[in-house]
């Protein structure tokens, strides 16, 4: 058999025989789940649950699987995260553009090409996109002497003029005024929603009240109350609020919309004569204001996820008529009548006045807005019909039937969250200086823990685990007798830290001082003592010594001396020496014949570099 017929026999496949690989043996369903689903919400959902790591070694396990999950480096995942914090990851259309909504023309076009339309719109004869373009180019080439083409493109034209044709459009089909815009709402994305059953729509906003209240100790606070509504568009029943001392937020938001989804449960001392019985969870839309701490708010996307609504952005305030239209109705029938109403914001009179008259506390507020929402606005006359009030056009919207409540827990996702806390011994965790114990964390010494709370009764905490599961409540210990709010524990706090503060200051201060003025005085003292010490062992050596006898002998010695006296060179100051007449014979002289006696002694004297003097008075002073 040839080489060529071999090599055809051995590569020959029996279409009767199945042959497998290693990847049919994988049991795993892992790769096909990530191959079939949408990689752009794959990368919007694994960045956002890397976001939402606890802490470090958290963040850092999941970087890794995301990092082996989408194939993509280091750099890459910290990339999208930061994509993810700026807002621009979006979950359907992957990283938005920076220059996403705008057109690249010259600023001077992008707003001559909207005036053009806009004023035709005023003098009622709107212009056709076509006109617009031959006005356009009419402009660029007689009014500002362009050459021919040295203007925007048509296309460019019709891009710039689409959404204010299309705004023009809606605005001319739905009725304004009359019942259609009531129910109507239009979105900053240029949707527009209408609501045909209760609950369908829901919008939220605040407002600053006018009216100044007290603290807790009786003086006038230098702000005004914030008040959180939530609406229902179909009927304009309110469903829930929130009263706040600083300016709300989107966490904020989440707690006026649990009180909304919840039923009411008041106090005997709030007198209500009615039962609240509007509640329940947005169904399909849940709309807010325009503002950055909710348009950007990973909060409320979360709260939507969760309860399975969108959130919307309203486009102006107008469109949210229903919820405007009842922040006036409360200033002018319950807040007016009330001591320390200020209407006037800029007039000093009435600040002064205002700041005068009140009385009230953020508390008696809270229950003075309760009996008017529940006992009488809710029961009004509905506007645009009036055989039916707005609670009767809530109940029939709803299919005449109450929804089922929601358990408290699936809503705890809507309550302010704290940072992870670490377990300590006994079951107890820290909040705010304060120590709270659960016995369900006895268990759990030195996990990390999730603890979540409403900011009107932060003495009970909610504890959670870092998978979001509920473990049980969290008691401030030893203050089951009284109630705190956020606000009020936090000014505690506060007060207390200062004055710690300027007291540890000034004790550190003396005891710093104190301290230094003792050790100087015992360093002063054991130097006294030693020189003391010394001055007694000196005078008793005194006695012993025979210091003055021996340096008179020395003395009577030294005047027996020899008149020569040898000195070293260097004991000699050679500048209070006087000139000695040289003794050198003159050249021209003979030299005598020395012996050899004198030679060595001569030599014996120069080698041991001596110097021979006449004895006087001044080396004797110099030695």
């Amino acid at each position: 058999m040839s080489e060529r017929q071999a090599e055809d026999s051995s590569t020959y496949q029996d279409p009767d025989k199945i042959f497998l690989d290693e990847t049919d043996f994988d049991a795993d369903p892992f790769q096909i789940v990530i191959e079939s689903s949408d990689p752009v919400k794959l990368r919007y959902r694994l960045t956002e649950w890397l976001a939402a790591s606890p802490n470090s070694k958290v963040k850092s396990q999941r970087k890794t699987k995301v990092e082996e999950t989408l194939n993509l480096s280091s750099r890459q995942v910290e990339r999208l995260l930061k994509q993810y914090f700026n807002n621009e990851l979006q979950e359907d259309a992957g990283v938005v553009r920076s220059d996403k909504g705008t057109h690249r023309i010259d600023e001077y076009w992008r707003d001559y090409i909207p005036e053009v339309y806009k004023k035709s719109l005023k003098d009622k004869h709107p212009l056709k996109p076509a006109e617009v373009v031959r006005e356009v180019q009419r402009h660029a080439v007689v009014d500002l002497g362009r050459e021919e083409g040295d203007h925007p493109h048509p296309a460019t034209i019709y891009r710039v003029l689409k959404p204010h044709i299309e705004d023009y459009k809606k605005k001319k089909k739905i009725r304004n005024p009359g019942s259609g815009s009531w129910r109507v709402v239009e979105t900053r994305d240029g949707e527009s929603f209408k609501a045909s059953f209760s609950n369908q729509i829901i919008q939220c906003d605040h407002t600053k009240l006018d009216i100044r209240i007290v603290g807790a100790d009786g003086k006038v606070l230098q702000w005004r109350p914030w008040l959180t509504t939530v609406v229902d568009t179909f009927s304009g029943c309110l469903i829930g609020y929130r009263l706040w001392h600083k300016q709300p937020g989107a966490y904020e938001v989440g707690l006026a919309l649990r009180h909304a989804i919840l039923p009411k449960n008041y106090p005997a001392e709030y007198k209500l004569n009615k039962d609240w019985n509007v509640y329940g969870p947005p169904l399909q839309y849940f709309f807010t204001d325009g503002g950055k701490d909710l348009s950007a708010s990973k909060h409320i996307k979360a709260i939507g996820k969760k309860l399975n609504f969108q959130c919307k952005l309203r486009a102006r305030p107008n469109q949210g008529g229903v919820i405007e239209r009842l922040f006036k109705t409360i200033n002018t029938q319950v807040l007016e009548p009330l001591p320390g109403y200020q209407p006037n914001r800029s007039n000093k009179e009435q600040i002064k006045k205002a700041e005068k008259e009140a009385c009230l506390t953020i508390d008696h507020l809270d229950m003075f807005l309760a009996g008017y929402f529940c006992d009488d606005y809710n029961h009004q006359d509905y506007p645009y019909d009036k055989r039916y009030t707005r609670y009767e056009i809530w109940f029939q919207g709803m299919g005449k039937k109450l929804p089922e409540p929601l358990d408290e827990r699936e809503l705890d996702l809507l309550l302010m969250i704290r940072k992870q806390a670490t377990v300590q011994a006994h079951g107890t965790v820290v909040f705010k200086n304060i120590n709270y114990r659960c016995d369900e964390l006895k268990l759990k010494k030195g996990e990390y823990v999730n603890l979540r709370y409403d900011p009107d009764h932060v003495l009970t905490m909610l504890a959670y685990s870092q998978g979001e599961e509920f473990i049980g409540f969290a008691h401030a210990i030893n203050m089951d007798m009284q109630e705190l709010t956020l606000y009020e524990l936090e000014q505690l706090n506060k007060e207390s830290n200062a004055k710690s503060r300027s007291h540890s200051n000034y004790h550190a201060l003396l005891a710093l001082d104190n301290r230094k003025n003792v050790v100087e005085e015992r360093k002063l003292d054991k130097k006294q003592h030693q020189q003391a010490e010394q001055k007694k062992l000196r005078s008793k050596d005194k006695g012993k010594s025979n210091v003055v006898e021996s340096r008179e002998a020395r003395k009577i010695q030294s005047s027996k001396a020899s008149d020569l006296i040898e000195l070293l060179p260097e004991r000699i100051d050679h500048s209070r020496l006087k000139p000695v007449e040289s003794t050198i014979p003159d050249q021209t002289e003979p030299k005598p014949i020395s012996s050899e006696h004198d030679n060595e002694k001569n030599t014996g004297e120069s080698e041991r570099h001596r110097l021979i003097v006449s004895r006087n008075k001044q080396l004797k002073r110099i030695w």
